[in-house]
């Protein structure tokens, strides 16, 4: 019986022992593949930030290479076009002028005036104002951001002839530029506005407006006058 009990005894200590060998094995094989992985994801990590960084200085040696000297500092340039908006299920038309100047790479600033008038109605509002605009990539097709305030009056039927209905407005707006002739390029943007007060004949009141336009580009000025850009 003493000689059963310690053959049972002894068989179980091998038995939790060889579970314990066991149990350690597998956490060092887990480790292992854990450590295998984590590395296989760093590799893939760098694999990626390196394609990246390849890509972004493709990006930037291509803008270098192909950038239009139009966006460069000291160009000036006239422009104009047509936009359209609607308000309460009514269509305005706008006709706006702009001239500005580049002060530095991509950066310009300049005056703008527009001239609103509301589809089948007398309502009509003109502003001028001051802009600022910025081209971060100056290709052939060129994209841009830009803001203004502006100062105009209103007119309509609903507003007496000896009032001056002024108001202010601020507008934001994003575009795109396409080169299309030497020194003549043409945009189309989305602008919002936002004014201080607007005559009850617009409804709820204008403000957004998707604009189509032309630029021309007279070139850099310095001392002996105006240069042609290239």
């Amino acid at each position: 019986m003493k000689n059963l009990l310690a053959t049972m005894g002894f068989l179980t200590c091998l038995s939790v022992a060889s579970f314990a060998q066991d149990d350690a094995d597998s956490t060092r094989r887990r480790s292992s593949r854990d450590e295998n992985t984590r590395q296989e994801v760093r590799e893939k990590a760098v694999q990626v930030e390196e394609k990246l960084n390849t890509e972004i200085q493709k990006s930037r040696t291509y803008m270098q290479e192909n950038q239009l000297s139009w966006f460069q500092p000291n160009n000036l340039f006239v422009g104009g076009g047509i936009g359209l908006g609607a308000t309460s299920g009514k269509v305005y038309t706008d006709i706006n002028l702009r001239a500005g100047y580049f002060f530095q790479p991509g950066f310009a600033a300049g005056l703008r005036y527009d001239f609103d008038r509301l589809v089948g109605n007398s309502y009509r509002a003109q502003q001028g104002g001051i802009f600022a605009r910025y081209y971060p990539f100056r290709t052939r097709v060129s994209s841009f951001v830009g803001a203004s305030i502006n100062s105009g009056r209103e007119y309509s039927r609903t507003i007496s002839a000896d009032t001056k209905a002024r108001y202010t407005s601020v507008g934001l707006e994003l575009g795109l530029m396409f080169w299309i002739l030497h020194r003549l390029g043409a945009e189309v943007s989305y602008e919002g506005n936002f004014y201080n007060k607007f005559d009850p004949a617009l409804g709820r009141g204008k403000g957004d407006r998707l604009k189509f336009g032309v630029n021309y580009y007279f070139g850099r000025v310095g001392k002996r006058g105006v240069q042609l850009a290239k």
